[in-house]
Parts: C-alpha cells; structure tokens; sequence
C-alpha cells in the first residue's frame, strides 16, 4: 500500500492565501461586470450604493469563512499543544494528545510530544521509586557500617579492627550491589521502551557467566553438568547476561557442597527453552510464590548476601523478552528454574 499522503502546515498557508486571491479577485471582476452591464452605479438610480454594500458584506462573509477554516485546522491543534504543556509544566505526566490528524507537521509534532511526557514521567516515576526503595533497604547496611566505625574509634586490638574493616568494606559493596540493582529494575519496569536487540551466541554467554563465577562454584566443590548446544539469539545480550549471573549465583549460593547444578539449553522453531537445577536447600511453596517479588527474602540470615532484587530483575528482563520463567523447588531437594525466549521476541 503507498503511504497516505498529509497535507503539511505550509501547504495549508499557501493554498489558503492562493485561494483567498482567486476568490476575491473573482469575486471582484464578476462584481464589476455585472456593474458595468447593467449601469449599477448610475447616481440616476436609488440603490446606486447596493453594489458597495454588497462587496462590504461578501467580503467579511469570505473573511469569516476563511477565519473559522484556518482556526480549525491550524491554530487549535496549536492551542490544544499549549493546554497540555501547561499540564505537564503543572506535573500532570498522564497528558496524551490525539495523534490522528490531517496535517502532517501536527501529527509528529503530537507525536513527539506523546514520547516525551512518556520518558518525563518514567523518570518521574524511576526517581520516586529509588527514593522510596533506597530509603528503606539502605537502613541496615548503613546502621551496621556505623556501628563498626563507632568500634573503631575505641579501642581494640590490630585483628579486630582488621575484621571490623572487612564488614565495613561488605556492607558497601552491598549497598553498591543494591543501588545497582535498583537502579537496573525501575529503568526496565519504567523505560522498557527502545532496548537494543542484536544476534549474539546465547550458548557461548552462558558459558561466560558459568566461567566468571568459577571461583565460588570451586570453593563448594560443585559438579557442573551442562548440555549447551550452539545457539544464535536476538535479544538484549546486555541483560540477560544479568539473567544467567543471577540464576547462576543463586543456584551457587544456595547448593550443599561436593552438590551438583544441571544447565540444559534446547532450541525449537518457537525458541531458545534454558533450565537451570541445583541440589539445594529448596524452597517451600509459600516461597516459590513469592520468590519474583522485590525484596522479599525468605532466608533473612543470609540478608547480607543479597537484597531481594535478583530475581525480580531476571523475571522483568525475560518478561521485556516476551518469554516466561518458571520455577519449581522442593525443599532440601534444590530448585529447577525453566526459562523460554521466543524467536522474535519484539513480535510476540
């Protein structure tokens, strides 16, 4: 089908002011024939100024007529933009503007006004969360580094303040680890638009993943049992990195040693099926439900390990994949997270 073509403004300007020439040029030389052929103005004749009075009167009809045209398609759009900004000025991120019109240059212009209320209130939105969230889950880390410098300052001996500087140096890195996080789930939850999708090798970044945490799946002595076959997706290689990392350290973190993890990727026409198993502690149902919620952590002794954002960050990354995640644990038996990306996660 060839593109539907719309009138811009300044074609609107141009054949308005080309028509309104032809009209009362028209108009005009029809007058003054008429007049002339039938002696009009002849002062012997009573109603020899009808023919004045006739142009005064035809001309701010024309004039009227052409007036309520021009306000209708151009200058309202122009003052319906004016309203909404003033809105949006006043905080009201809601505003959206009918983007269906005839002209053109006010269509895009509604358009990108629509995009940029859009981008103002997820910023609106994101500052609000982070201010919120960091708010309440920075209290213990921060209550705990406190403490530890109140030690410092009295006396103790070289190995305590040693010990003391390494939780200090913990709980930093945890309050860099939640603010990372934070920051990562409002921008998909409130900027999911625009991510950047591209081809890359999902078996060879699971494997990059499994070899970057290395170092702890050694020190528990764990068996990595892995199937994955060459496989080509296209999706956003940034965040389901994060995806596999959090999986992957969880997996970890909660295994019995000398246990074992199992990773199986399967691809099909539809797409990519990922499954992830571990030996664990397993979780209960009442925790498997709650287990994408933010912050929720059922094992708060190990609170110093995590901040309940994890998963919940995996779930929206794959949701903004179109693609599902399901998780199905017993517990002292582990956990089985089944994860399916479609093909063409864009389209779904």
């Amino acid at each position: 089908m060839k593109k539907k073509l719309f009138p811009q403004l300044w074609m609107y300007f141009v054949a308005i002011t080309f028509l309104l020439m032809v009209i009362v040029l028209t108009v005009f030389v029809c007058l003054l024939f008429l007049i002339n052929h039938f002696h009009l103005l002849s002062p012997e004749r009573d109603d020899h100024l009808f023919p004045f009075y006739f142009i005064i009167f035809l001309s701010l009809v024309i004039g009227a007529v052409l007036s309520i045209f021009v306000g209708k398609r151009i200058l309202q759009p122009i003052g319906d933009l004016r309203q909404a900004m003033s809105k949006v000025a006043k905080g009201d991120f809601s505003m959206q503007l009918e983007e269906k019109r005839q002209i053109e240059d006010v269509a895009e212009l509604y358009h990108d006004f629509n995009v940029m209320v859009k981008e103002l209130s997820s910023i609106e939105t994101l500052r609000n969360d982070f201010v919120s969230t960091v708010s309440h889950e920075f209290k213990t880390p921060l209550a705990t580094i406190k403490g530890y410098v109140q030690l410092l300052q009295n006396e103790a001996s070289e190995s305590e303040r040693q010990i003391y500087l390494e939780r200090m140096l913990d709980g930093t890195q945890q309050l860099t680890h939640l603010t990372d996080n934070i920051l990562k789930l409002s921008k998909l939850e409130n900027q999911g638009i625009g991510l950047d999708f591209q081809i890359f090798r999902l078996d060879e970044q699971i494997r990059e993943v499994i070899l970057f945490l290395q170092p702890k799946w050694e020190q528990l002595n764990l068996t990595l049992d892995l199937t994955l076959p060459r496989t080509e997706y296209y999706g956003n290689e940034e965040f389901l990195y994060q995806v596999w990392l959090n999986l992957m350290d969880n997996a970890i973190k909660y295994s019995q040693k000398n246990g074992s993890i199992h990773i199986h990727l399967t691809n099909d026409a539809l797409g990519p099926t990922i499954t992830i198993c571990d030996e664990g502690i397993g979780m209960t149902k009442a925790v498997t439900d709650r287990i994408f919620d933010k912050f929720y952590q059922s094992d708060t002794s190990r609170k110093t390990y995590g901040n309940g954002l994890g998963l919940a960050l995996t779930k929206q990354i794959i949701l903004l994949h179109h693609g599902t995640i399901q998780v199905k644990s017993t517990p002292e038996q582990g956990s089985s997270f089944k994860l399916f990306l479609p093909n063409d996660p864009k389209n779904s």
